[in-house]
């Protein structure tokens, strides 16, 4: 077993965690809603801004498939066009929705001065892909479309997630450039799932870490895709993908203690290597996760870092 260095802060939080079980999708969702209401019990608070003004709203989903649910933060300031982000949250594609990344979105708002649009895409294993594919990539467009009404300057607008919500990010940016879809100033991808096909070097050392490990993401894989898998669609998993030229900019976090973590270095490289701009970031001592689920100083710096790079690529 290899030697793990955990940050003193992060390690004190995170062996607190409970395992969810990720092969049994129901369980692992009463799970999380147990600890969410166990924490709020504790008088945990949902973070808020009055700064900030929250709005839910139906959109037109993809031809055929139900209408989706978002979540827009408006600077309560805003009164002409400026930065956007569109936020698709993790939860191994199978959990979580419009509160599991709300502390990312809410911060985004209020120190990036954006309009921040959450998407709350289909799950699987009800919803396999490309349903939560599809609908990330038609609330964006929509968001797109619709940005005069959202005070959102169309040519500053963002895209982003950790997780699950990292795939769909990548994805998302794939299927645009390849349909001829939105350009966005920047993706920026949190500890992502890109590789269905778990080889990396973290993926098969991740057997005993906190959090997410090794076999949690190949259970996410099997919800998302099923067990037999020949011919992976890279809109699916875009460490598959050949070419990624053309691509957005690219912001890249990974953990040091995370089976996903070599999987995305790799394929900011790979992004490097086709003339895309990126900025990685691999934090030594942290565990997926971590900027939102730990508070500690690493996070605090991880935060603060990822709200620089969307302010130089959205507000200039």
């Amino acid at each position: 077993m290899t030697r793990r260095l955990y940050d003193p802060a992060i390690e004190k939080v995170a062996v607190t965690f409970p395992h969810l079980d990720m092969s049994d999708a129901i369980g692992a969702r009463n799970m999380l809603d147990s600890m969410v209401a166990a924490m709020a019990a504790e008088g945990v608070e949902r973070a808020s801004d009055d700064r900030i003004k929250e709005s839910e709203r139906m959109i037109p989903g993809p031809d055929g498939a139900p209408d989706i649910l978002i979540r827009i933060y408006t600077p309560e300031n805003r009164k002409q066009p400026g930065p956007g982000f569109v936020n698709l949250h993790g939860g191994g594609f199978i959990l979580g929705g419009l509160e599991i990344e709300h502390p990312r979105c809410l911060m985004l708002a209020a120190k990036g001065d954006a309009v921040v649009v959450s998407v709350d895409y289909r799950l699987a294993p009800e919803h396999p892909f490309p349903a939560a594919a599809e609908d990330c990539y038609t609330a964006l467009c929509w968001v797109v479309e619709h940005a005069a009404e959202l005070h959102i300057d169309p040519a500053r607008i963002v895209t982003g997630g950790g997780s699950a919500g990292g795939n769909l990010t990548a994805g998302v940016a794939l299927m645009a450039r390849d349909r001829g879809g939105p350009q966005v100033a920047l993706q920026m991808l949190f500890y992502p799932m890109l590789d269905d096909r778990c080889e990396t070097t973290s993926m098969q050392d991740g057997a005993d870490l906190y959090i997410c490990d090794s076999r949690d993401v190949s259970d996410m894989w099997n919800q998302y895709l099923g067990r037999s898998r020949q011919q992976v669609s890279p809109y699916a998993a875009p460490a598959r993908a050949q070419d990624l030229s053309g691509l957005p900019p690219t912001y890249m976090v990974t953990c040091e203690h995370d089976p996903l973590r070599d999987e995305g270095i790799l394929y900011a490289m790979r992004l490097m290597a086709h003339g895309v701009p990126v900025e990685l970031h691999n934090y030594p001592g942290t565990v997926h996760g971590f900027d939102l689920l730990i508070p500690s100083p690493v996070a605090t710096r991880a935060l603060h870092e990822s709200i620089a790079a969307f302010k130089q690529a959205a507000v200039g």
